[in-house]
């Protein structure tokens, strides 16, 4: 079915003709609207605009799913006016403040409804008219995106933005878990497909790892600080963090470098990734 069959049964007047459709995903400044969504700030996020974009009574906004043509329903909104230009944060730039009523008859399927869309314009706010019959639903889960509660050591694959949103949100089962237990990971760095293993063997495990990870972007490692200590944010958010192995926390510094040297030599990170010993 497509998605404008959908929101005309919880609002008539929802048409494509009426609506801007904002598809949303990663901006100039390495904001994520994802982490921003599962932030539950990503509706006052939207409401700044660089130009006159919102134009419409509505605003249907989507979130691409990194890397795919999937989209997240992230909302329908009535669009109230705006209170002109105002700068944001410390930006030199000037944005337009819009004023977004959700429309709640379309909730029900906020954070649930995927949507299949493969966008061919460099315009990321489209006309509803334009793209309405590409806008294909191709799944509704029983469950809201969320961070939620830890998954389990072995299911952790995130990128930067996604730490550092667990990390500000300081959600308590993700640092309770991560806390408690020493281990081994892995960066792997897409941009060059090269890996990193390390070990986390500080007082708090690997959450204390991942907050200085999270600050410094290399967390002190030689081969880390070689590819990463530009102070290029792009270059940062090609890293994902994965969990190898888990060690008990009472693991003496031996154990949990033989570990380590293990999974180097598995790896051949020293060989061909960004570990330098």
């Amino acid at each position: 079915m497509k998605l404008f069959d959908y929101l005309r049964m919880a609002l008539p007047d929802l048409t494509p003709g009426t609506t801007k459709v904002h598809l949303a995903q990663m901006n100039d400044h390495k904001e994520d609207p994802l982490v921003k969504f599962r932030e539950e700030v990503f509706d006052d996020w939207q409401c700044r605009q660089k130009r006159l974009e919102f134009s419409r009574k509505y605003v249907v906004s989507l979130i691409r799913i990194p890397r795919t043509e999937t989209w997240l329903f992230a909302g329908a909104f009535q669009q109230k006016g705006n209170a002109g230009k105002k700068t944001y944060s410390n930006r030199d730039e000037m944005y337009y403040q819009y004023y977004l009523q959700k429309i709640p008859e379309t909730e029900e399927y906020v954070g649930r409804m995927y949507i299949s869309f493969k966008n061919t314009a460099r315009n990321f706010i489209r006309r509803g008219e334009s793209i309405q019959n590409e806008l294909i639903v191709s799944a509704i889960s029983p469950v809201r995106m969320s961070f939620g509660e830890f998954p389990g050591y072995r299911h952790i694959v995130l990128d930067r933005n996604s730490i550092g949103a667990i990390l500000r949100l300081n959600l308590e089962s993700w640092r309770t878990a991560l806390s408690m237990v020493k281990g081994i990971y892995v960066l792997t760095d897409r941009d060059g497909g090269k890996l990193y293993v390390g070990k986390a063997d500080g007082r708090e495990g690997i959450w204390a790892r991942w907050e200085y990870y999270f600050g410094s972007g290399h967390g002190g490692n030689i081969g880390l600080k070689e590819a990463f200590d530009t102070g290029d944010e792009k270059r940062l958010q090609n890293i994902t963090f994965a969990i190898l192995e888990v060690v008990d926390p009472n693991a003496d510094d031996g154990e949990i470098n033989r570990r380590e040297s293990h999974w180097k030599q598995i790896l051949l990170s020293r060989e061909f990734g960004h570990n330098r010993n």
